[in-house]
């Protein structure tokens, strides 16, 4: 399981709803559906509420940023929907390892681990990460979930 944590706000998520989700897109949706092995957690900082997408059973998630948007409005105010979980507090969202954008290594994400972005500063502290932190944050996932699905494949993976 791969599962991509996203420290935010309500009000960020205001202020940039379409970054949340490309985010989103990116870490749950692949050419041809739904990665079933991937989970994006989005942590509410300011209500202290993290709302679990699960990509194993999320229904009616669709590509486009405008429909994403729609679909994240609704998880963060009600969260009845098919593959979200809300729960409150932060407890265990970290559990695996955890890799980040940080400069100080380089280490290849092996399934389960946690990916951090942190749209609004937690305090976690990656384990190791990609040097990808200077990409903007959906093109992170991206990059991880590329990188992880070739060496599930047994690729040769450059960095």
């Amino acid at each position: 399981m791969r599962r991509f944590l996203i420290t935010t706000s309500t009000s960020k998520f205001q202020a940039e709803p379409h970054l949340h989700a490309k985010i989103l897109v990116a870490a749950l949706l692949v050419s041809n559906g739904v990665r079933k092995d991937a989970e994006a957690v989005f942590y509410l900082r300011d209500v202290d509420k993290a709302v679990k997408i699960v990509g194993e059973r999320v229904k009616r998630l669709f590509p486009d940023e405008e429909s994403a948007i729609g679909f994240l409005k609704k998880a963060f105010s009600q969260g009845r929907q098919e593959g979200v979980v809300v729960k409150k507090g932060s407890r265990d969202l970290t559990a695996g390892v955890v890799v980040g954008p940080s400069q100080v290594t380089s280490c290849l994400p092996k399934p389960p681990y946690t990916y951090v972005i942190e749209l609004e500063a937690a305090g976690i502290k990656p384990d190791c990460g990609l040097n990808i932190g200077a990409l903007p944050p959906h093109h992170q996932v991206v990059v991880v979930n590329i990188t992880t699905d070739r060496l599930l494949r047994g690729m040769q993976i450059v960095i």
